[in-house]
């Protein structure tokens, strides 16, 4: 599979378009307690994406979803949700329990054109969504305090770069719907040990019907 030029520039304004229309409203709360883990595993032709509802306060998995498929578009840089977004929306929805936070693997508006995997969930599900990436994909990192650190694009702070531990991993957040960047920081304060635990938990579910995926 290969994506030209001009889809791709079709894609853009696709994304500039659903960057106006998503919402950054406040989430209104920071005490959240079921929070849906999202991630999609891949073996050669086929995608494995699994949901795994986390509960905070329990600190333990209450359920769990995957389903198979196979991808129709290619990997390419800042078009995640082409490939991702139909998995992660079908497989979330396949959860029964009520969910606070849906936490997608990849950025929400820390991106080039402010419209990330986590944007088009969010938007599509209209749930609170936050991006939960591995690598910064745009802008600079400002000053640390606590393991937390703001992400900056175009001089505004679009997110936060942060760790669960000292000498650990470095996770790049941002908000893709119905969350504001405050809302993101005061989650991630609060329970970002948590927020990871959901993800890992989704990433192991999605590999154990792709051992060979990524």
């Amino acid at each position: 599979m290969k994506a030209d030029e001009a889809t791709l520039s079709l894609l853009s304004k696709i994304q500039e378009i659903v960057a106006k229309a998503h919402q950054l409203e406040p989430l209104g709360r920071y005490r959240i307690n079921n929070v849906c883990g999202v991630d999609v595993s891949y073996n050669k032709e086929k995608a494995v994406a699994a949901a795994v509802l986390w509960s905070c306060s329990e600190k333990k998995v209450m359920e769990v979803a995957r389903q198979i498929g196979k991808p129709l578009f290619p990997y390419v840089s800042g078009y995640l949700f082409m490939r991702e977004a139909p998995f992660v929306i079908s497989v979330v929805r396949a959860l029964k329990e009520n969910i606070d936070l849906v936490l997608v693997d990849g950025h929400g508006i820390a991106h080039p054109r402010r419209s990330g995997l986590a944007v088009f969930v969010g938007l599509t599900l209209d749930m609170p969504t936050l991006g939960i990436a591995k690598s910064l994909l745009i802008g600079r990192i400002g000053p640390s305090k606590d393991m937390i650190a703001p992400m900056i694009l175009d001089g505004s702070i679009v997110g936060v770069a942060f760790k669960v531990k000292e000498g650990g991993k470095t996770y790049y957040a941002s908000p893709g719907h119905k969350l504001t960047v405050e809302d993101s920081m005061g989650i991630i304060q609060s329970n970002r040990s948590d927020l990871i635990k959901a993800l890992e938990s989704a990433h192991r579910s999605a590999r154990m019907l792709s051992p060979k995926g990524r």
